[in-house]
């Protein structure tokens, strides 16, 4: 009876471990950008005034994080068994990564007077053109 318990438990393991391999890179870059992000908003609430810098706020980055999962998680599931063909993870870390460079730029502007985006933007422009 013990060996048919510990044959379920690995092979449930196995399930699960082939289910989010796939999407591990996602939430560590997920949990990169929502780190960058929060860091950038603590620095611009500490530079207008300490008093900005609450629990309660910095609360809100968990549940972004379990959105952020989530939305990968049902990108996942989609691709199992929707079609395989669309790489919905990947829409949906574009979307998420592209709130929060936007959220990082806001952050980073109001911090330290200039939009790191803006310069990227240029700086492609520059190099791409033409003489």
């Amino acid at each position: 009876m013990t060996s048919y318990i510990s044959k379920f438990n690995f092979y449930l393991m196995a399930s699960i471990g082939a289910f989010f391999v796939p999407i591990l890179w996602a939430f560590a870059s997920v949990c990169i950008v929502v780190v960058i992000d929060t860091i950038t908003g603590v620095i611009k609430a500490g530079k207008k005034d300490i008093k900005d810098v609450k629990s309660r706020r910095l609360g809100h980055v968990i549940s972004k994080l379990i959105y952020y999962m989530s939305a990968i998680l049902i990108g996942r599931i989609s691709e199992l068994y929707i079609d395989d063909q669309i790489p919905f993870v990947k829409l949906c870390l574009v979307v998420v990564l592209i709130i929060e460079v936007k959220s990082i730029d806001e952050n980073f502007r109001d911090t330290f007077g200039f939009s790191f985006v803006d310069k990227m933007l240029n700086a492609f422009k520059y190099f791409n053109r033409k003489d």
